[in-house]
């Protein structure tokens, strides 16, 4: 059985996320300041790993993946779709002033990274905000380096691709690298806004 196979299942998903998840989100969770926010867009949610962090605003969790939606909204109770972000419907889901993007884009190649972050654009409210985390794929070998080629998603980037990604579709306001269990895994921080 692959890695990948294993992770569809939820509860394996769950499992393995759970004692780095907030490590993870460190650089997200100490720049969030929920006051600002009104409505949350989670694209590529998996199984509500997130919401709970949004349990006082309007929040949308979507993801391709019909498992990890069904756990997510058995789990939580919140607004969680089956859905491609680059395939919605105009209107079906109204724009969001923080988008999260957590851990997706390095399952996309640059074509898919180019629709996603285009209708992410789209979505996000003119003075809102999309953050951001993917994974890095270091330069040089490392245990980071190792773990990222061990990923189940093909596509992680160094980190000027990342950048390169990011700055054709937002305007930069963090570009923040970071690694986190012990350096086992290396990170990208991205907050944008907006173009004109």
């Amino acid at each position: 059985m692959r890695l990948a196979d294993v992770m569809n299942n939820t509860w394996a998903y769950r499992a393995w996320q759970a004692p780095f998840a907030g490590d993870k989100l460190r650089p997200f969770l100490a720049r969030l300041d929920p006051a600002r926010v009104r409505r949350v867009l989670d694209v590529g949610c998996g199984p509500g790993t997130n919401a709970s962090i949004f349990s006082q605003v309007d929040y949308i969790g979507l993801d391709i993946n019909p498992g990890y939606i069904a756990d997510a909204r058995r789990r939580t109770g919140r607004d969680f779709r089956v859905a491609d972000v680059t395939r919605l419907a105009p209107g079906e889901v109204e724009p969001a002033d923080l988008i999260l993007v957590n851990s997706l884009l390095h399952h996309l190649d640059d074509d898919e990274v180019h629709r996603t972050l285009t209708a992410v654009h789209d979505l996000l409210t003119p003075d809102g905000e999309v953050h951001i985390l993917d994974l890095v794929l270091p330069d040089r070998w490392s245990p980071a380096r190792l773990m990222a080629r061990l990923d189940r998603g093909r596509y992680a980037r160094p980190l000027p691709a990342w950048g390169a990604l990011f700055d054709r579709h937002f305007v930069r306001h963090v570009f923040e690298p970071y690694t986190f269990a012990g350096g086992l895994w290396s990170m990208v921080y991205f907050v944008g806004g907006r173009r004109a």
